[in-house]
This record gives structure tokens, C-alpha cells and sequence, in this order.
């Protein structure tokens, strides 16, 4: 967390390189506590003595140095909010999209703050699974058209979290079709400790009228039982079709590439989200001529950074940061905290009037910010939908 403020200061502080037109060694120098004079140095006077134009050309060069440099620790924020050494493995060829999955997409205009507002890393409010290929959690003993669903559970949710659990198979046309069907699902489960005995516990019955169309059943419980037991997070579900007509070797339901089946957790943090009214602050974007504290725009695109072939929406959003000088008197109206105002009457105050005291320079830096919901897959070809807090700039203050 305190490397979190060290950098948003040290960056609001390289910003005011463009805004004041000061030099970077200065800047820097400043930051860490050295104190510089303008022209004191070799590099100061190589400054001053450039032509105009290309002291223009060093400015534009700078600004994209500190925007590059503000992408990068937006980038470094995600992996570490998401507990990632490094981004997915992965390309849009493993993404396996699903009709069904596209109206579960969570709405990226919704603005809320969630109950984990402080918790740096982000909370999961929803993750899609898919099975993956695996014989051995399988049995291929029996009678009834059968499809067989491995599923890695994700690490990082735990059974409270859970508030509720869907499986969802798209069914096959079937001879039989013009009667009711039914469908058994049942957890795959062991005799023995070392797992050489399989055996079947049903878990619901499933009857339907439908020739061709999606089916959801509810298995809220089950996942609780098998995040409360982490001695494995691979566990089975085996679907038979108990009045189908199809040879015995078939699957009754699709696994097709746009109706895989899959399973959809919910956590508590969906369920819960709620608006915050937030007390109203007066508009400090920034414009072209702007030279006081102000919200400048920082849009981050997940394509340009390389990084939309695991991050699935949004594609693009808004990060902000703050920039400008609080040097003018009307830099006080921009006071972040009531705190910050105290400290600086009791500065000017008195108490110090007849005496030097400790000066305090005042940085434009965030002041509010909102959280960031993303939809990403991980090297399991898990569908997770997180909110990181703290990544959009909602206003800025002089501190």
C-alpha cells in the first residue's frame, strides 16, 4: 500500500515536469529528497541554451515518457491485483464462447463500490468454468448416453463467498423427443482414499419437454462442498440421459464450440454490490489551457498493450490522473482532506508565526477513486470477473 502512494505521488509529480516546464533530473531529485537550483548543473544549462523548437520536441518526448510510464504501472497494479506473476498464456483460440455466457456478461456501465472497497487485491463477483479433457475422472461403464464434465475449481473463492452455482449443458435432439426426458446429474465420487474405485452420487433430475435448448441445474451445494475440502480442486460431473433413444456411446447433450457446457459461480460480492452516494464535487477535469490541479484523461486500451487476448471486456476504459499546479491561491478550494486543511492553518498559524517552521508544498494528486470491473480468462480456461479497486481517478485535490 505504500508503495501504492509513493508511486501515484511520485507520477503526479513527473507530470508537473510538463505542467511548470521544469526538467526530469530536477523533478526526481526533488522527490527523493535532494535539493536543486535551477542551472546548477551541466545538464540544466544544456537545457536552457536549446533552441525553443527543440525544447518543444524534449517536452512532447518527456510526455510520452510519463505516459508510458503510467501504462506500465496500470499493467503492474492489474497482475498484481489479480495475483498474477504474469499475464495468461493464452490466445482467442482457447476463449470458448458460448450463446449462453454473452447475456451473463456483467454490465460495465454499472458504477458501484462493493463491501471491498480497502482490500487491495480484487474480489471475484463471478466465474464461468468450462470442462476440460480428462479421462481418468471419467468412467466409461454404461448404459445410457452419457457426457462426462471435469472441472478445476478456482483457488481464490471460498465457500462463503458463494451465494449460488449453475450448471448449464445444451441438449441434443433425440429420437425420443416427443415424451418427456430425463436427465441424472451426479457427482463422480471414490470408494477408496486413493481413488481406484469410482462410484456415482446423484445430485438432481432433470426433466424436460424441450428437442434442442439450454438446461440449468442448480448445484449450489455441491461446489460448497468441494471448496470446503481443498484436498483437490478437480472434481467431475457426470450427466446421463435415462430415457434417450441415441446409442449408448453418444453424448445427449452438445459440446460443440459455441454450447460447451459450463458452470457459473456467483459470490456474495455480485449479489451485495450497491450504489454509494457520494457527497457531489465540482467538475476539475482538465482542458487544453488548463495549468491548476485538474482529472486529465489516460485511456488504456487492453489491445494496444498487447493484452486483449486474455482480457475480455472491457476493451478499453479510462484510468485518469491528476496533473497540474497547486502553487495559485485557488489551490486551496482543492484541499483533499479536511485533515490537509488543519495542517496547513496550523502551520501558517501562531504557533509558528515568530519562528521558522516546516514547509510543506502541496502535490495534485487523486483524491477519489472507483473500482474497475474486468472479465479476463486465466491459464485454466476460467472465465473470471473481478473488481480491483482503486483504478479510475474520480477527482483530484492538492495534498
Amino acid at each position: 500500500m505504500i508503495f501504492f502512494y509513493l508511486s501515484v505521488i511520485l507520477l503526479s509529480s513527473l507530470q508537473s515536469v510538463i505542467a511548470e516546464k521544469r526538467d526530469i533530473k530536477s523533478i526526481m531529485m526533488e522527490f527523493f529528497g535532494y535539493k536543486t537550483f535551477s542551472g546548477d548543473s551541466d545538464y540544466d544549462n544544456d537545457i536552457l541554451e536549446q533552441p525553443a523548437s527543440d525544447k518543444y520536441v524534449k517536452m512532447l518526448n518527456l510526455e510520452k515518457e510519463v505516459t508510458a510510464m503510467r501504462i506500465e504501472y496500470i499493467k503492474y497494479q492489474i497482475l498484481k491485483k489479480l495475483r498474477l506473476k504474469e499475464k495468461p498464456l493464452i490466445s482467442m483460440k482457447d476463449l470458448q464462447k458460448t450463446k449462453e455466457y454473452a447475456n451473463l456478461l456483467p454490465n460495465q456501465e454499472d458504477h458501484f463500490q462493493n463491501p471491498y472497497d480497502d482490500d487491495f487485491y480484487g474480489k471475484t463477483t463471478q466465474a464461468v468454468i468450462f470442462p476440460y479433457e480428462d479421462a481418468t475422472s471419467c468412467s466409461k461403464n454404461t448404459r445410457f448416453p452419457s457426457a462426462c464434465l471435469p472441472f478445476q475449481m478456482p483457488s481464490d473463492i471460498f465457500p462463503s463467498d458463494v451465494s449460488s452455482a449453475e450448471l448449464k449443458f445444451y441438449k441434443e435432439a433425440d429420437d425420443f423427443d416427443s415424451h418427456n426426458q430425463t436427465f441424472v446429474i451426479s457427482e463422480i465420487t471414490h470408494w477408496d482414499a486413493k481413488k481406484s474405485f469410482q462410484k456415482n452420487r446423484p445430485i438432481a433430475i432433470q426433466e424436460t419437454s424441450s428437442t434442442e435448448n439450454w438446461l440449468t441445474i442448480d448445484i449450489t451445494y455441491v461446489v460448497k462442498n468441494w471448496l470446503e475440502y481443498k484436498y483437490s480442486l478437480t472434481h467431475a460431473i457426470h450427466i446421463t440421459c435415462k430415457t434417450c433413444g441415441m446409442d449408448r456411446n453418444k453424448s445427449p447433450i452438445s459440446f460443440h464450440t459455441k454450447l460447451k457446457p459450463f458452470l457459473i459461480i456467483y459470490t456474495h460480492s455480485q449479489r451485495r454490490r450497491a450504489l454509494k452516494h457520494r457527497r457531489a464535487r465540482r467538475s476539475s477535469d482538465c482542458t487544453p489551457n488548463s495549468k491548476e490541479c485538474c482529472r486529465e484523461r489516460l485511456l488504456v486500451s487492453f489491445a494496444d498493450i498487447g493484452w486483449d487476448n486474455w482480457i475480455i471486456m472491457p476493451k478499453e476504459y479510462n484510468a485518469y490522473f491528476c496533473r497540474g499546479s497547486c502553487t495559485a491561491p485557488s489551490a486551496l478550494t482543492l484541499s483533499s482532506s479536511q485533515h490537509n486543511s488543519l495542517l496547513q492553518k496550523l502551520i501558517n498559524g501562531k504557533r509558528f508565526k515568530n519562528r521558522p517552521g516546516p514547509e510543506f508544498t502541496m502535490c495534485c494528486s487523486a483524491t477519489q477513486f472507483s473500482p474497475l470491473k474486468l472479465v479476463y480468462m486465466d491459464n485454466n480456461k476460467t472465465l473470471t470477473t473481478k473488481v480491483l479497486s482503486n483504478m479510475i481517478v474520480d477527482s483530484c485535490g492538492c495534498m
